[in-house]
């Protein structure tokens, strides 16, 4: 019986899912993945794959061909085999980031309190002084 769990014991041995971090010196930095890069403006059009940081997210700014560009949306693509999901490819949709600055001042113009009030305000005003002048009448 004791030879069993001797046998037993030394048949299990225990293993590290990856390598020690001191092993892998060379792969210094965050690990990189391979993007799809598509710019979002009309027309759309690829420029091309290739390897960015695996945690590039909305907002960061990456340079591609001596030029700079801001990431506007992440996608992963998904494919179904064998009764399971896996990852088929990740694209990255980015604006020049001269574009990007121009949208986001744009916008906030846009949505800004002055632009509404001085619109709406002035038919308010409007409308108050001719129900004045019709109390008044």
């Amino acid at each position: 019986m004791a030879l069993a769990c001797a046998f037993v014991r030394s048949a299990f041995t225990v293993r590290a899912s990856r390598a020690p971090r001191d092993a892998n010196e060379n792969n210094k930095g965050p690990k990189k993945m391979l993007y799809e890069v598509k710019q979002t403006n009309p027309p759309q059009r690829s420029l091309g794959c290739h390897k960015f940081p695996k945690n590039t997210h909305c907002g960061d700014t990456i340079e591609l061909r001596n030029k700079y560009f801001v990431v506007d949306k992440v996608s992963y693509h998904y494919k179904l085999e064998f009764g399971k999901y896996r990852q088929n490819d990740t694209r990255l949709y980015v604006q020049e980031a001269t574009r990007y600055l121009l949208n986001k001042h744009l916008d906030a113009l846009f949505v800004s309190d002055d632009a509404v009030k001085s619109g709406g305000s002035d038919e308010n005003d409007r409308e108050k002084t001719d129900e004045a002048e019709d109390d008044t009448a």
